[in-house]
This record gives structure tokens, sequence and C-alpha cells, in this order.
């Protein structure tokens, strides 16, 4: 009952609330400017197409990566490199659908009154919000903006809960072309993603590979020895060479080598949470099919479209195989005190 009375305080006040904003973009040139910014910034088959764009670059950037990795050769990452065409174009197509639908479905909405109230309670409970931080909490103003707050965040709950459910009911059709959509896109993301996914499985075994390499030889050597050893070939690579490498990282001390080492372990850090987020980024693709289908789930299978239970990927990467999680090796052992 409280939350009924605040919603009917909220309804109150808000045309008087709201008449700023509208005046605001009553003139010509500000509805052309918000014409063009919904075009470009909701309703632009980028704005659907950036999340795989970004992932197709770093797919780039871990070939790249393993290209500086010691031991890896060119016909591997070729093989892993992957085709711009095969992943971005269909994606493309995918994500020029969805913003098409998004926008059919956002003009119907417009037209009908229900979805209108829902539009400006949402911007001026986003307004309050702003004005919120711009207060001190313990200041009257503050209070003021917050009773206002809450109850335009009371009458939206209100409001989505009974007239917009109904409303939704006249855009079912249009709704269901859009999970469609939103599925064929979601799908086609999940590809790229296992292929990065894969990259960064060979990238880390490749890493560990060569962290392990090094860890071996100075892991059971004494510290004055080791460094010995370092100077000593670096001495016999410097001596009489006709050319001077500039571009030598080779560590020359004891203390650089551990520094190189560290570095090396820190990049396989570095992938493990790429990996994590690239898992999460799967599930998260997976709740959003879970979500059409518990929705639409009867039409799509209808169309034939089935719904498909997806597993975490344990495949062993594109020709360097998967290297697991491990703890760092002991590189050398600690100086005598």
């Amino acid at each position: 009952m409280d939350k009924f009375k605040i919603a009917q305080q909220s309804n109150d006040t808000f045309s008087q609330a709201f008449q700023k904003f509208e005046s605001a973009l009553s003139t010509q040139k500000a509805r052309e400017l918000l014409n063009n910014a919904e075009n470009a910034l909701a309703f632009d088959t980028e704005v659907f197409l950036l999340p795989i764009r970004r992932n197709l670059a770093d797919c780039l950037s871990l070939v790249a990566d393993l290209t500086r990795e010691r031991g890896t050769n060119g016909r591997e990452l070729q093989a892993m490199l992957p085709i711009m065409a095969d992943y971005l174009d269909p994606g493309s197509t995918a994500a020029q659908e969805v913003a098409r639908l998004e926008k059919k479905i956002a003009e119907k909405k417009r037209e009908h009154p229900d979805f209108v109230m829902a539009f400006k309670l949402q911007v001026l409970i986003r307004r309050y919000e702003q004005s919120l931080k711009e207060h001190h909490p313990e200041s009257e103003d503050y209070a003021a903006i917050k009773k206002k707050l809450d109850n335009a965040r009371a009458t939206l709950h209100n409001h989505m809960q009974s007239k917009v459910r109904l409303a939704q009911r006249a855009l079912e059709p249009d709704m269901l072309e859009q999970a469609v959509s939103q599925l064929s896109l979601a799908r086609h993301h999940q590809k790229v993603l296992r292929v990065k996914q894969e990259l960064l499985d060979a990238c880390r075994n490749q890493c560990h590979r060569n962290l392990s390499e090094m860890a071996k030889l100075f892991k059971d050597a004494d510290p004055e020895v080791s460094d010995m050893i370092l100077t000593q070939i670096n001495a016999v690579k410097s001596t009489g060479a006709l050319v001077k490498n500039e571009h030598d990282e080779s560590p020359k001390t004891l203390e650089e080598y551990k520094v190189t080492l560290d570095s090396k372990q820190q990049q396989i850090s570095s992938i493990d949470k790429h990996l994590d987020d690239c898992q999460t980024q799967l599930e998260q693709l997976q709740q959003l099919e879970e979500a059409l289908f518990n929705t639409f789930g009867e039409q799509l299978r209808e169309k034939g479209i089935k719904f498909e239970k997806k597993v975490r990927l344990e495949k062993s990467g594109a020709g360097m195989g998967i290297a697991k999680k491990q703890t760092a090796v002991r590189m050398v052992r600690p100086p005598r005190r």
C-alpha cells in the first residue's frame, strides 16, 4: 500500500518534473540531433558488432604475442591466424539485423503511451541519480531529491509490472523476430570467443614451456657461479663480433635473469585473467540463449532452432596444446647469508 501511495505522489508531479526536459528537446535542431545520435549510438550496426570486433582484434594481438615467443614456427602461427572475413562479415550481417529490429521496435514503442511513460520515468530517474551526486548526503536538497528518486523508481516499478507488461503483447511478433537475430549474433560471437580462447590457451602453453626451460637452467646453481656463467656467455658473444646486436636482451647478471623469469610469470598470470574473462563472456552469452529460449522456446523450436547446452571448452589449442594452470617453478637458490 505504501509503495502505491509513493507511486501516486510521483504521478501527480510527473508532468511538471519532466517539462524542462521536454522543452529542451522540442526544437527542430534538438530533434534532429536526437535522431542522429540514436542512429549512431543505439541503432547502428557497429554498436552490436563492436564486441566481435574487439575480440577479433584480441585474437590478432595474441597471434602477435605468440610470434614473439621462442619455439613457435610459421606454419603453426599461420594455422592459428583467424581469417577476418570468415568472422567479421557474418557478424556484421547478424548485427545489422539486430540493429534494424531494435529500431523497428523502438519506433513502435514511441507511439504507445505506456512505453512513453516508462521512457520518461527512466530519464527522470537518471537525472535524479546524477543530481544526488552533486549534493552532500546530509543536506536538505539531498533528502528532497532522494524522495523524488524513490517516488520515480516506485512509479516505474508499478508501471512496468502492470501497463508495460500488457503493452508488450502487441510487440511479441517483432520481439520473436528480434530474438532470432539476437540468437544468431550471440552464437556467432561465441565462435569468435572460442577462437580467442584457443589462442589464449596456446599462448599460455608456450609461455609456460619457455618459463620452465629457463627456470631449469640455474635451478640448483650457486648464485655466484650463475653470475660468472652469464658473464662468460656475454663475453664470448661480444668479443670479436663483426656487428653489434642492438636488440640483444639476454640477461647480463643473475638479477636480470630473475627479472626476466618474473616478467614471464606475470605474462602467464595476465593470460590466466584473460582466460577467465573469456569464459565469463561465453557464460553470459549462454545465459542470453537460455533467457531467449525461456521466453520464446516454443516459437523458436517451431522455426527449427534448437537450444544447445554448451560445455566448458577443453580443447588442446591449435597446434600447441593447452597448459593447465600451474604454480611458478622456483628459479634459483636464494643467496647465501
